[in-house]
C-alpha cells in the first residue's frame, strides 16, 4: 500500500515534541536547567534578554519568544527528511502506545527488522518475521560488515538475498 507522506507540517510539529520529549525523558531535569543557568550565569544585574544574547539588547532583541520559534521551526520545514522522520516518529508512538512498549524496544524491534515498518508491526505482534526468515542481530550485522563471501553466503542462506541487500543498504544510511 502506498505511504501517506501528507501532512508534513503537522508531523514536523510531532517530531519536535517528540523530540523534546525524548530529550527531558532522557537526561532528566538536565535540560531545563540549562536554560536557567544561561540566563543566571554573570547577568547578576541583567534582565534576562541581555544575558541570553549576551549584548545590550535593542528593542528588537526584547521579541525574544518569537525568535526562539522561528529558530525551532526552520530547520524542519527545510529538511526535506523531516516529514519522513515524523512519519516515523508517528508510527513508533503508535507501536508504543498499541503494544504497551517503550521507546527502545519499539527502536529495537525497527534495527532488527531493517526499518520496515510493516515487518516491524508483525514482528512486535507475533515475534516473527512477516517473511518467516529471522530477525537481524548485532553478530549479524558484524558478519555482515566482513567482506568474507562465505560469511555473505552463510547470511543469504539464513536471510534471503533480497533482505541481505535491504539491510547493507539499511546500514548505510
Amino acid at each position: 500500500e502506498p505511504r501517506r507522506t501528507e501532512e508534513p507540517a503537522q508531523s514536523t510539529g510531532l517530531f519536535e515534541a517528540a523530540n523534546r520529549e525524548f530529550e527531558s525523558t532522557e537526561s532528566g531535569s538536565d535540560t531545563s536547567d540549562i536554560s536557567e543557568e544561561l540566563s543566571t550565569q554573570g547577568g547578576e544585574g541583567k534582565s534576562p534578554g541581555e544575558a541570553a544574547s549576551g549584548l545590550k539588547a535593542g528593542p528588537e532583541d526584547s521579541a525574544l519568544p518569537d525568535t526562539q520559534l522561528q529558530r525551532e521551526e526552520r530547520p524542519t520545514s527545510t529538511c526535506s527528511s523531516s516529514s519522513v522522520v515524523g512519519e516515523v516518529v508517528k508510527t513508533m508512538q503508535h507501536f508504543m502506545e498499541k503494544f504497551g512498549m517503550d521507546l527502545f524496544t519499539v527502536t529495537q524491534a525497527f534495527l532488527k527488522n531493517t526499518g520496515e515498518v510493516e515487518t516491524t508491526l508483525y514482528f512486535l505482534q507475533t515475534g516473527q518475521r512477516l517473511d518467516g526468515y529471522p530477525v537481524w542481530t548485532r553478530e549479524d550485522d558484524l558478519e555482515l560488515q566482513k567482506d568474507d563471501e562465505r560469511v555473505r553466503n552463510k547470511l543469504i542462506a539464513k536471510f534471503g538475498a533480497e533482505n541481505v541487500a535491504k539491510r547493507v543498504a539499511f546500514r548505510k544510511s
